[in-house]
């Protein structure tokens, strides 16, 4: 963290709408991209995000900056992610929305039907992960976490985020394996 953000965040804490502004303004993209990750759906990861921002609003007068801001607004956020992928679980899955890594790929007919179908493939591969061999997937492949990182956001060693990066990596791969055969 450093001192620019130390100030926003000691303003922020005191009410300071502004300072609260430029933290969400440097985080934004970040935590968007996460939350489409975890939830994959760009309606449902702004909703996500939304969640993510107020919890952190209310929570910051109890930050006491013993651990880096960046990590504990990711726990927040994926947290929040997490109770709406199991809210969400209850319920009949959507499908999920358009992939930015997919969208614009393809033009014709038949081209965005395959894109349609690659993408409910990648997002069934996800969905067949546990909870933290998606979120370790996600952190490290979305979000470019280092394993170093992703542990302290996951709340784990960095061996196990390395075993669910090893599993998760496996388990897509499988899943698509068999969707390239078919």
């Amino acid at each position: 963290m450093d001192d620019e953000e130390r100030i926003w965040i000691l303003k922020a804490q005191n009410g300071d709408q502004r300072a609260f502004e430029a933290l969400v303004n440097r985080y934004d993209r970040r935590v968007l991209g996460l939350a489409y990750g975890m939830v994959g759906d760009a309606e449902d990861a702004q909703d996500v995000f939304q969640e993510t921002f107020i919890a952190a609003y209310r929570a910051l007068p109890g930050f006491r900056m013993e651990s880096d801001f960046f990590t504990w607004l990711y726990r927040i956020a994926v947290n929040k992610a997490l109770s709406f992928r199991r809210n969400r679980a209850r319920q009949a899955p959507p499908l999920a929305g358009n992939s930015p890594l997919l969208r614009g790929r393809l033009s014709g007919p038949e081209e965005i039907l395959l894109d349609e179908e690659l993408r409910r493939q990648i997002e069934a591969a996800l969905d067949g992960l546990s909870k933290h061999e998606r979120m370790a997937f996600v952190l490290c492949h979305h979000q470019g976490f280092k394993i170093r990182q992703a542990a302290e956001v996951m709340g784990c060693s960095e061996g196990s985020v390395k075993s669910f990066l090893f599993r998760s990596r496996a388990k897509v791969k499988l899943t698509l394996q068999k969707y390239m055969e078919s």
